[in-house]
């Protein structure tokens, strides 16, 4: 948790962990009251010089920090009508403390398509099992989801029973959706739900892509 600090403290903090006496008077000249680290005192709020306003990053931007987001994509560069390309993946079942994930989805193509996210299904077979990328390149972490990749062209089309769609879409060539605005395109899905999203090609040759970006986020 981060305290709030008495400038005069933090002077004296500074000096004590090896700033001179000029360099600290100078840092807390910026004026008024900081949050630091309890763990690290050197560690305080930074301002930006101009303005004198708090320097901060939101919540899926962290998450990208602890290594928590990740992201998975699929593409076909020359679908046929009727083709599709799908993510499945089932959210995670950790219930104590509950285990949440927080998703955008996005897609493109450059001719007429047909996008759904069907939340509720059950898989039967078919697709390949991938790991998302972890958007923090050197983090080892893992996603706690189960993946599958499915397409026509690779003769790996996921097979699946029910479900509900919650998004479909019809668009045009060279249309994007999703993704643009994370505050207005995430949603907080289900625990321990089983989900495909399709994108299928009504035109012929066309380029089909569809990401989807998460991260998995503990309550309280």
């Amino acid at each position: 948790m981060a305290r709030l600090t008495n400038p005069f403290t933090w002077a004296a903090e500074l000096i004590d962990s090896g700033f001179t006496t000029q360099d600290a008077l100078r840092r807390v000249a910026e004026g008024g009251l900081y949050l630091s680290d309890p763990e690290d005192s050197t560690r305080h709020q930074e301002f930006d010089p101009l303005f004198k306003a708090p320097l901060w990053i939101d919540i899926a931007h962290h998450e990208v920090h602890e290594g928590d987001m990740y992201s998975s994509i699929i593409y076909d560069e020359d679908a046929a009508n009727g083709h599709v390309i799908q993510i499945y993946f089932k959210t995670p079942a950790v219930a104590d403390p509950q285990k949440r994930v927080h998703m955008t989805f996005a897609h493109e193509g450059s001719g007429e398509h047909q996008y759904q996210v069907i939340e509720g299904v059950t898989y039967s077979a078919g697709g390949a099992d991938t790991d998302p990328l972890n958007r923090r390149r050197d983090s080892g972490a893992t996603s706690m989801q189960e993946f599958k990749l499915g397409s026509t062209k690779s003769s790996n089309v996921i097979t699946y029973t029910g479900g509900s769609a919650i998004w479909e879409d019809w668009s045009g060539a060279g249309k994007t959706t999703g993704g643009e605005n994370r505050g207005t395109q995430e949603w907080i899905l289900a625990p321990n739900v089983e989900y495909i999203v399709v994108l299928t090609s009504k035109a012929a040759g066309i380029l089909l892509s569809q990401d989807v970006t998460f991260y998995e986020h503990t309550d309280g």
